[in-house]
């Protein structure tokens, strides 16, 4: 799935691209509410380098609604992978789950 996809369904949409993918948040889920406990802050993995909502542009480290700077963080979870915590200025804690093709 790309930017561009994502868009088109949800002009705002709260996605990143990091690694190539598109994660999108799921923090208020309610689906993801009652997991989120299971997946906890690892290691920093990048930083959102660009804000933007044009999919021409939506490079690596693009965010749509995240501020540059906004530091991005893997999750401790190793039964899956895809999941990225993303610690805001306020320190509340946001998470992103990557996006399947197709």
């Amino acid at each position: 799935m790309t930017a561009r996809d994502v868009l088109k369904q949800n002009e705002n949409a709260d996605i990143l691209k990091y690694d190539g993918f598109i994660y999108s948040n799921v923090t208020e889920h309610e689906w993801f509410e009652e997991n989120k406990d299971r997946h906890q802050k690892g290691k920093k993995i990048g930083e959102i380098k660009k804000v933007t909502t044009s999919s021409l542009f939506f490079t690596n480290l693009s965010a749509t609604k995240l501020p540059k700077g906004t530091v991005l963080f893997d999750t401790n979870d190793s039964d899956e992978t895809g999941i990225i915590f993303v610690e805001t200025d306020n320190g509340d804690g946001l998470y992103y789950m990557q996006l399947l093709e197709g």
